[in-house]
Protein backbone atom coordinates (compact mmCIF):
# COMPACT_ATOMS: atom_id res chain seq x y z
CA UNK A 1 0.00 0.00 0.00
CA UNK A 2 1.95 2.96 -1.28
CA UNK A 3 1.37 6.15 1.15
CA UNK A 4 4.41 8.16 1.08
CA UNK A 5 4.49 9.37 -2.80
CA UNK A 6 8.38 10.83 -1.72
CA UNK A 7 10.46 10.17 0.35
CA UNK A 8 14.56 10.00 0.61
CA UNK A 9 14.27 7.60 3.49
CA UNK A 10 13.71 3.54 2.46
CA UNK A 11 11.49 2.79 5.11
CA UNK A 12 11.24 -0.63 6.70
CA UNK A 13 8.32 -1.50 4.31
CA UNK A 14 9.62 -0.42 1.25
CA UNK A 15 6.56 -1.31 -0.68
CA UNK A 16 4.62 1.80 1.48
CA UNK A 17 7.06 4.48 0.18
CA UNK A 18 8.25 5.84 -3.57
CA UNK A 19 11.80 6.72 -3.25
CA UNK A 20 12.94 9.67 -4.77
CA UNK A 21 16.63 9.35 -6.57
CA UNK A 22 18.85 10.88 -8.44
CA UNK A 23 22.44 10.14 -10.36
CA UNK A 24 24.08 10.97 -7.02
CA UNK A 25 21.83 8.48 -5.27
CA UNK A 26 23.89 5.48 -7.50
CA UNK A 27 23.80 2.89 -6.52
CA UNK A 28 20.22 2.91 -5.48
CA UNK A 29 19.34 1.14 -2.14
CA UNK A 30 18.34 -2.81 -3.41
CA UNK A 31 15.37 -2.82 -1.59
CA UNK A 32 13.47 0.10 -2.85
CA UNK A 33 9.98 -1.17 -5.12
CA UNK A 34 9.25 2.04 -5.98
CA UNK A 35 11.11 4.73 -7.74
CA UNK A 36 10.93 8.22 -9.23
CA UNK A 37 14.11 9.28 -11.12
CA UNK A 38 14.90 13.37 -11.75
CA UNK A 39 17.41 15.66 -11.98
CA UNK A 40 16.84 17.71 -9.05
CA UNK A 41 17.49 21.81 -9.43
CA UNK A 42 20.09 21.83 -6.12
CA UNK A 43 22.47 19.34 -8.13
CA UNK A 44 22.11 20.55 -11.60
CA UNK A 45 25.57 21.63 -13.17
CA UNK A 46 25.87 22.43 -17.17
CA UNK A 47 29.21 20.15 -16.86
CA UNK A 48 27.17 17.28 -16.01
CA UNK A 49 23.48 17.59 -16.59
CA UNK A 50 23.71 15.86 -20.32
CA UNK A 51 25.42 12.59 -17.98
CA UNK A 52 22.35 13.42 -15.53
CA UNK A 53 19.39 13.39 -18.36
CA UNK A 54 21.11 10.65 -19.62
CA UNK A 55 20.62 8.63 -16.64
CA UNK A 56 16.93 9.20 -16.09
CA UNK A 57 16.70 7.84 -19.71
CA UNK A 58 18.45 4.55 -18.78
CA UNK A 59 16.05 4.31 -15.38
CA UNK A 60 13.34 3.98 -17.60
CA UNK A 61 14.44 0.64 -18.22
CA UNK A 62 14.20 -0.02 -14.42
CA UNK A 63 10.48 -1.35 -13.54
CA UNK A 64 10.74 -0.13 -10.26
CA UNK A 65 10.08 3.35 -11.73
CA UNK A 66 6.50 4.42 -11.36
CA UNK A 67 7.48 8.43 -11.47
CA UNK A 68 9.49 11.00 -13.19
CA UNK A 69 11.01 13.49 -10.34
CA UNK A 70 11.87 14.80 -8.89
CA UNK A 71 12.51 18.22 -10.99
CA UNK A 72 11.69 21.42 -10.78
CA UNK A 73 12.79 25.43 -10.65
CA UNK A 74 13.66 27.04 -7.73
CA UNK A 75 14.78 30.24 -7.59
CA UNK A 76 16.54 29.60 -3.65
CA UNK A 77 19.16 28.04 -5.26
CA UNK A 78 22.47 28.96 -7.42
CA UNK A 79 21.80 26.77 -10.71
CA UNK A 80 21.51 28.99 -13.46
CA UNK A 81 17.46 29.53 -13.80
CA UNK A 82 17.34 28.55 -17.51
CA UNK A 83 19.20 25.57 -17.13
CA UNK A 84 16.89 24.55 -14.49
CA UNK A 85 13.80 25.78 -16.73
CA UNK A 86 15.85 23.76 -19.44
CA UNK A 87 16.26 20.65 -17.48
CA UNK A 88 12.88 20.41 -16.31
CA UNK A 89 11.19 20.80 -19.37
CA UNK A 90 12.99 17.41 -20.90
CA UNK A 91 12.15 15.65 -17.84
CA UNK A 92 8.39 16.74 -17.63
CA UNK A 93 8.42 15.74 -21.64
CA UNK A 94 9.85 12.00 -20.78
CA UNK A 95 6.91 11.73 -18.29
CA UNK A 96 4.72 12.79 -20.19
CA UNK A 97 5.65 10.84 -23.34
CA UNK A 98 6.00 7.96 -21.03
CA UNK A 99 2.63 8.94 -19.07
CA UNK A 100 4.60 8.59 -15.87
CA UNK A 101 3.68 10.76 -13.16
CA UNK A 102 6.22 13.99 -12.55
CA UNK A 103 6.98 14.97 -9.04
CA UNK A 104 7.68 18.53 -8.72
CA UNK A 105 10.69 20.71 -6.80
CA UNK A 106 9.14 23.95 -6.64
CA UNK A 107 10.08 27.15 -4.69
CA UNK A 108 9.00 30.87 -6.00
CA UNK A 109 8.44 29.16 -8.99
CA UNK A 110 4.64 28.68 -9.35
CA UNK A 111 3.76 31.22 -12.58
CA UNK A 112 6.67 29.60 -14.45
CA UNK A 113 5.53 25.77 -13.53
CA UNK A 114 1.74 27.19 -14.66
CA UNK A 115 3.27 28.80 -17.87
CA UNK A 116 5.23 25.55 -18.69
CA UNK A 117 2.03 23.37 -18.19
CA UNK A 118 -0.44 25.30 -20.61
CA UNK A 119 2.73 25.09 -23.12
CA UNK A 120 3.42 21.35 -22.93
CA UNK A 121 0.02 20.22 -22.00
CA UNK A 122 0.64 17.25 -20.03
CA UNK A 123 -1.70 14.52 -19.97
CA UNK A 124 0.23 13.11 -17.23
CA UNK A 125 0.01 14.20 -13.52
CA UNK A 126 1.82 16.94 -12.62
CA UNK A 127 2.51 16.74 -8.62
CA UNK A 128 3.80 19.28 -6.75
CA UNK A 129 6.02 18.07 -3.89
CA UNK A 130 6.05 19.51 -0.01
CA UNK A 131 3.66 21.99 -0.63
CA UNK A 132 4.02 24.21 1.96
CA UNK A 133 2.48 27.70 0.20
CA UNK A 134 -1.06 29.13 1.53
CA UNK A 135 -4.79 28.16 0.93
CA UNK A 136 -4.86 30.72 -2.21
CA UNK A 137 -1.96 29.38 -4.24
CA UNK A 138 -2.97 25.92 -3.28
CA UNK A 139 -6.66 26.32 -4.93
CA UNK A 140 -4.41 28.09 -7.62
CA UNK A 141 -2.32 25.65 -8.87
CA UNK A 142 -5.56 22.85 -8.16
CA UNK A 143 -7.57 24.88 -10.40
CA UNK A 144 -4.23 24.19 -13.16
CA UNK A 145 -4.55 20.83 -12.63
CA UNK A 146 -1.74 19.97 -10.32
CA UNK A 147 -1.63 17.68 -7.44
CA UNK A 148 -0.44 18.74 -4.17
CA UNK A 149 1.44 16.21 -1.76
CA UNK A 150 1.56 17.46 1.67
CA UNK A 151 4.70 16.72 4.48
CA UNK A 152 5.44 17.37 7.86
CA UNK A 153 5.31 21.45 7.57
CA UNK A 154 2.51 22.64 5.81
CA UNK A 155 -0.36 25.42 6.50
CA UNK A 156 -3.38 24.03 7.82
CA UNK A 157 -5.50 26.11 5.48
CA UNK A 158 -4.32 24.93 2.34
CA UNK A 159 -4.16 21.06 3.84
CA UNK A 160 -8.19 21.93 4.31
CA UNK A 161 -8.52 23.20 0.74
CA UNK A 162 -7.07 20.76 -1.62
CA UNK A 163 -9.92 18.64 -2.56
CA UNK A 164 -9.52 14.94 -1.74
CA UNK A 165 -8.81 13.31 -5.16
CA UNK A 166 -5.68 15.96 -5.53
CA UNK A 167 -4.29 15.57 -2.18
CA UNK A 168 -1.30 13.08 -1.44
CA UNK A 169 1.39 12.95 1.91
CA UNK A 170 4.87 12.61 1.56
CA UNK A 171 7.73 12.32 4.35
CA UNK A 172 10.62 13.58 1.89
CA UNK A 173 13.58 14.23 4.51
CA UNK A 174 11.57 13.97 7.68
CA UNK A 175 11.91 10.53 10.35
CA UNK A 176 8.72 11.63 11.55
CA UNK A 177 6.41 8.35 10.09
CA UNK A 178 4.26 8.59 7.34
CA UNK A 179 1.63 6.90 9.91
CA UNK A 180 1.81 10.14 11.87
CA UNK A 181 1.60 12.72 9.10
CA UNK A 182 -1.68 10.83 7.92
CA UNK A 183 -3.12 11.04 11.71
CA UNK A 184 -2.38 14.93 11.59
CA UNK A 185 -3.62 15.57 8.25
CA UNK A 186 -6.98 13.56 9.32
CA UNK A 187 -7.30 15.83 12.06
CA UNK A 188 -6.72 18.85 9.92
CA UNK A 189 -9.15 17.91 7.62
CA UNK A 190 -11.71 16.91 10.23
CA UNK A 191 -11.84 13.10 8.80
CA UNK A 192 -11.18 9.60 10.11
CA UNK A 193 -7.79 8.12 9.44
CA UNK A 194 -9.10 4.67 7.70
CA UNK A 195 -11.05 7.33 5.21
CA UNK A 196 -7.65 10.00 4.48
CA UNK A 197 -5.81 6.35 3.90
CA UNK A 198 -8.99 4.92 1.57
CA UNK A 199 -8.83 8.27 -0.77
CA UNK A 200 -5.11 8.90 -0.91
CA UNK A 201 -5.34 5.10 -2.12
CA UNK A 202 -7.69 5.86 -4.62
CA UNK A 203 -5.48 8.77 -5.83
CA UNK A 204 -1.98 6.77 -5.91
CA UNK A 205 -3.93 3.91 -7.56
CA UNK A 206 -5.31 6.00 -10.54
CA UNK A 207 -1.82 8.22 -10.67
CA UNK A 208 0.97 5.27 -10.58
CA UNK A 209 -0.97 2.27 -10.89
CA UNK A 210 -3.45 2.97 -13.40
CA UNK A 211 -5.95 1.37 -11.02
Amino acid sequence: MLLDIHTHRLPADASAALLSCCMRDVPLPEGARFISAGIHPWYLTREDYPRQLEWVVSMLNDRRVIALGEAGLDKRCDTPFDLQVEAFQAIALLASRHQLPLLIHAVKSSEELIALKKRIKPENAWIIHGFRGKKELAESLVRQGFYLSFGEKYQAEALQAVPADRLLLETDESICPIEELYRRAARQRNIGVEQLVSEIQETTGLLFFNQ
